[in-house]
C-alpha cells in the first residue's frame, strides 16, 4: 500500500480529548510507505476564545465575520492553541509531527471572499497552493499538521474554511485519499449511510433534496476534489482508532466514499 493521504479533522474531534488521543493512535496504524498530512479547523474554540474576551461577532452566510481584531484571535487559536494540541497528541504516540499554517513558505495564498450578505472582513478563498513545505517535512518522515490560516492581499492573515483548505491541498498534491472526519457517520440517503457515491450522481442527490444542510457544500467540494485529481474522498464519523484504516480499506464499509 502506498500513496498520499490528507486527513481533515472536524471541530467535534478536537473538542474531545479522548478522541484526539485515539486520532493520534490511528495515525500510528497507517503503513510507513504512505505520506500523511493533517489539516484542522477549530471554529468552536475560536468562538469560545472570543466569548472569554468579551468580543462580539456575527455570521454572514454561515461564515464568521473576521475584522482586523478578530483575525488576530483566529490566528492565535488556530495556528497556536489548536495546532499545538494536535502536535502534542501525536508526539505522545511517538508520531513525529510539526505544526504549520498556510502562511509558512506560502503554502496557501488566498483572495478575499465576497458575500452578497455583507463584508466578511479577513475571510478568504485559496487560489494558490505551494506544497514545498509539505514535501520538506515528509522527506524527513514528519507529519505536517496544518492550520488553514492563509496569506491574503497585502500579506495579511486570512481565515479560510478548513474543508476548503484540505480540498485545495489534496487537489494540488494529487492525494490518493482525502478523509473528512466529521460528527456524522457518512452521507445518509433515506436514513441509511450510502457507502459509495459517484461524482456523476452528486447533483441529482442535491437537486432532489436527498442531501441537505451542511452536507451539500461538503459533497460538492468532495466531487470537485475527485474531478481535480484526488483519487477518493471519504466522509466518516469516528468509531475509534481503526476509523481511518477502515475508511481506506476496500473490504470494510465505513462512512461514505465519493469516487
Amino acid at each position: 500500500m502506498s500513496g498520499k493521504i490528507v486527513v481533515k479533522m472536524g471541530g467535534s474531534t478536537l473538542d474531545d480529548e479522548f478522541i484526539l488521543e485515539q486520532f493520534a493512535s490511528a495515525l500510528t496504524m497507517i503503513p510507513q510507505d504512505r505520506d500523511v498530512v493533517v489539516v484542522h479547523g477549530g471554529g468552536r474554540d475560536i468562538g469560545r476564545q472570543l466569548d472569554r474576551m468579551g468580543r462580539q461577532f456575527q455570521f454572514i452566510d454561515g461564515l464568521r465575520v473576521t475584522d482586523g481584531d478578530t483575525i488576530d484571535v483566529v490566528e492565535m487559536v488556530l495556528s497556536g492553541l489548536v495546532n499545538k494540541w494536535i502536535v502534542r497528541a501525536l508526539e505522545r504516540e511517538g508520531v513525529r509531527a510539526a505544526g504549520i499554517s498556510g502562511t509558512d513558505l506560502g503554502l496557501f495564498h488566498a483572495v478575499k471572499l465576497t458575500s452578497k450578505g455583507g463584508d466578511l472582513g479577513y475571510v478568504g478563498t485559496i487560489v494558490d497552493v505551494n506544497t514545498e513545505i509539505i514535501e520538506v517535512l515528509l522527506a524527513q518522515r514528519i507529519i505536517p499538521v496544518v492550520s488553514p490560516i492563509s496569506i491574503g492581499p497585502e500579506c495579511r492573515a486570512y481565515n479560510v474554511n478548513a474543508d476548503h483548505a484540505a480540498q485545495k491541498l489534496a487537489e494540488v498534491w494529487k492525494a490518493d485519499d482525502l478523509i473528512y472526519v466529521t460528527d456524522v457517520p457518512g452521507i445518509k440517503i433515506g436514513g441509511q449511510v450510502r457507502p459509495r457515491i459517484g461524482i456523476g450522481g452528486v447533483d441529482h442527490l442535491i437537486e432532489t433534496g436527498e442531501v441537505t444542510g451542511g452536507m451539500i457544500p461538503k459533497l460538492r467540494s468532495s466531487a470537485s476534489a475527485v474531478t481535480n485529481g484526488v483519487g477518493r474522498v471519504h466522509i466518516i464519523g469516528w468509531k475509534g482508532p481503526e476509523s481511518i484504516m477502515d475508511s481506506l480499506s476496500h473490504e470494510v464499509r465505513w462512512g461514505t466514499v465519493i469516487y
